[in-house]
């Protein structure tokens, strides 16, 4: 073993974080089915930058 191997031996490498969720509200199927997720706490839609900000040029 190296010395590097001894320093890091009790090193954790990471550690997750799963909050508790409660399920008090839910979407239709239908509804979930379009947005992705049952739940709407996990619901983000992806909302693009402004294309004339960001200096790139858009193709479309």
């Amino acid at each position: 073993m190296s010395e590097y191997d001894d320093m890091n031996r009790n090193k954790e490498l990471a550690r997750a974080y799963v909050p508790f969720q409660i399920m008090n509200q839910v979407f239709s199927q239908r509804e979930a089915l379009r947005k992705g997720t049952l739940f709407p706490e996990l619901y983000m839609p992806y909302v693009p930058k402004d294309r004339e900000k960001c200096g790139g040029r858009y193709y479309g």
